[in-house]
């Protein structure tokens, strides 16, 4: 197999050529989305994460730095939202290799001491086996200048000997 060439790209750098890569592979992973996510504004992220077989991207995840509260504490962490992989390269170990590449990102150029994202419960083994942690079963966010809760898989990705805080989980914006 060809080595991935992985890119951490600011996603205000992309081209329209990239982008439109990406829109592409995102429409063909998430298809349209059901009715609880479509009301759903996104957040733009900071970066994008993407993986490319002989000029091809092939997998792809988006970036954003945010200071949230849990609990009583304010906390920075990175986001990972919008993980894809196209159908003809899943169960290659490509999704992984991007995981880890983007574990060392976060930590050592982001710089922050935990990693979250939002997840189905039947991703929620793929992301285990890449030491990602279940924190929630919900959070919240705020969109249109109203609090809303979200019902899903919340996972987290200690990057330092920090603890994860105990308590509610704030997004202080939009959800990626």
């Amino acid at each position: 197999m060809t080595d991935l060439d992985i890119r951490f790209i600011p996603n205000a750098a992309l081209t329209e050529e990239i982008q439109s890569a990406f829109d592409a592979l995102d429409h063909l992973a998430f298809g349209e989305l059901n009715d609880e996510y479509s009301s759903i504004q996104w957040t733009t992220p900071d970066w994008m994460a993407l993986g490319f077989l002989q000029g091809q991207l092939v997998t792809q995840l988006c970036i954003p730095k945010r200071e949230i509260t849990v609990g009583t504490e304010r906390v920075w962490l990175a986001g990972l939202g919008g993980m894809a992989t196209h159908p003809k390269y899943q169960h290659q170990g490509l999704g992984s290799a991007l995981l880890a590449a983007t574990e060392a990102f976060m930590r050592d150029t982001i710089q922050v001491p935990f990693g979250l994202l939002i997840c189905a419960q039947e991703t929620r083994p793929f992301y285990g086996r890449s030491r990602w942690q279940a924190a929630a079963d919900a959070l919240y966010f705020t969109q249109d200048q109203k609090r809303r809760m979200l019902k899903t898989c919340i996972m987290i990705l200690p990057l330092t000997d920090r603890l994860w805080p105990a308590g509610e989980i704030d997004l202080c914006g939009l959800p990626w």
